[in-house]
């Protein structure tokens, strides 16, 4: 019988193997009443995790907050308009916080609103230099689509923890969008239902009140649509807002003052030369081609 694992691990595989492997050690002792963070620092030595990723998760643990459940009749019809993301993260408040920024503005197109000590709001880049990046995407294939596209406003709350280490919680807001899909459902569900009472004060006989249900069954359905259709967009921010955690917790946090900034009107300068450049050579192809 030919092996259930192949020659090569898959990062799944590996991930429920090393999961399995921690819950047996874990059930061969006996840890009585409880653990001090002490001994589950000496432990995980023993058995040969770094202290510094131990001291981490135990940080996660200590910082974890349980989310919310939906909110209203309209978190649970169409889907929340608020998203949380949070994780411990290595770095000065300082370095995460230039780090954060210069990950929003090349992969978000946000930039920042508003910084305190601790606490930073990032907007939308404005709508002309939001568009030349869009052109420029469009000749970049290795780049995807923003996810934070349709979110009005992002904060960071950065809270230093032990040396070296941050809580970073990330919010987002999408209330604008989300009430545009509510007013376009309720549009359609309205519609349908005063078209229907209109056709069932002119038709007397039972057929034709029948059909004059129809509208009012086609404006119901379109409007759930309408409103589900905003699920997709608030998944993708949520994951957005992981992505940005995931990319802090990969790479350590530029040290304070190595984060390089440049002037606004020098970065748009930058994009439309770029996006000049790109223009140019796609019509020099259709010209050589003809």
């Amino acid at each position: 019988m030919p092996p259930n694992l192949p020659a090569r691990i898959d990062r799944a595989t590996f991930d429920r193997v090393l999961q399995r492997a921690a819950e047996l050690q874990a059930a061969s002792r006996d840890i009585g009443e409880g653990l001090s963070e002490e001994e589950v620092l000496a432990l995980g030595t023993e058995v040969g995790i770094p202290s510094h990723l131990l001291k981490q998760a135990l940080l996660e643990e200590r910082t974890r907050v349980v989310p919310a459940g939906p909110q209203g009749m309209l978190d649970n019809w169409v889907a929340p308009a608020d998203f949380r993301a949070e994780r411990v993260v290595q770095g000065t408040q300082e370095s995460i916080a230039a780090a954060l920024t210069q990950w929003l503005d090349k992969h978000e197109h946000f930039i920042v609103q508003r910084a305190t000590v601790g606490r930073v709001t990032y907007e939308p880049l404005d709508s002309f230099a939001d568009a030349m990046r869009k052109i420029k995407r469009l000749f970049d294939g290795s780049r995807s689509r923003p996810y934070q596209e349709r979110t009005e406003l992002l904060t960071a709350i950065i809270t230093p923890l032990e040396d070296g280490f941050c809580h970073v919680s990330l919010n987002a807001e999408l209330r604008k969008c989300r009430t545009s899909y509510v007013a376009g459902a309720t549009v359609l569900g309205v519609g349908g239902m005063a078209f229907t009472v209109g056709l069932l004060a002119l038709v007397t006989i039972p057929a034709g009140q029948l059909l004059a249900l129809l509208p009012a069954a086609a404006g119901l359905g379109g409007a759930t649509l309408t409103a589900r259709a905003f699920r997709p967009i608030a998944s993708r921010a949520q994951l957005g807002l992981e992505r940005a955690l995931d990319e802090l917790e990969r790479r350590p946090a530029l040290a304070a003052g190595t984060a390089s900034s440049s002037p606004r009107a020098q970065g748009i300068a930058r994009e439309v030369g770029q996006v000049v450049k790109e223009l140019t050579r796609e019509v020099r192809k259709a010209l050589e081609e003809k």
